[in-house]
């Protein structure tokens, strides 16, 4: 709901904004508001017979929007969005690893959108996508490999420089993990 004060205040990009002004750590605040958030969308699309995934991608870009601070907390903020729409899903497996993949491609999509710097999203990403893989037991090496390509498929589509700039965002090991970059196409079988 808006607030009559501040008709462009929105409650996800709100909690972002006081997760970064908190003192309680930005991944943390962000983490915890994102899955709130996630959580809520996901029953009021239920409710609403909606598609889940739609009302989602809503939260990603209201999170990403309220990020407006210096870079490395822009990573930490990120790295808590992703483990925060892991856990506002509840999903586990392969679910877990496509929410992954959407959230990453979200992300990249908004960051590009405001001007942001896509490759503190890759990091935060990638970061983001092991903590969140670890917590779920999933092999974490493949999560920051497909949070990354998927970050790259989204940068592409903005052209080569964002391309460029996601690439190098992960050419050296992120948290320990080298990651691998895989194309979309090879993915679905094409040459």
């Amino acid at each position: 709901m808006r607030s009559a004060k501040r008709p462009e205040s929105h409650p996800i990009r709100d909690g972002m904004a006081q997760a970064l002004r908190g003192a309680g750590g930005i991944f943390t605040e962000s983490s915890e508001a994102v899955a709130r958030a996630v959580t809520a969308a996901i029953h009021e699309a239920g409710m609403a017979g909606d598609a889940a995934a739609n009302r989602i991608a809503e939260v990603i870009k209201s999170a990403v929007g309220g990020i407006d601070s210096t870079e490395e907390d822009s990573a930490a903020a990120i790295k808590g969005i992703c483990v925060g729409v892991l856990r506002g899903t509840r999903e586990s497996g392969a679910a877990a690893s496509r929410t992954i993949v959407r959230t990453s491609g979200t992300v990249i999509r908004e960051t590009l959108r405001r001007g942001g710097d896509v490759a503190h999203a890759t990091r935060g990403l990638v970061r983001g996508a092991v903590h969140g893989a670890k917590e779920l037991g999933l092999d974490a090496s493949e999560a920051a490999s497909s949070a990354a390509s998927a970050a790259l498929d989204a940068a592409e589509e903005s052209g080569a420089a964002a391309a460029e700039r996601v690439r190098a965002a992960v050419e050296d090991t992120v948290d320990g993990f080298r990651v691998i970059l895989r194309r979309k196409d090879r993915q679905q079988g094409h040459p």
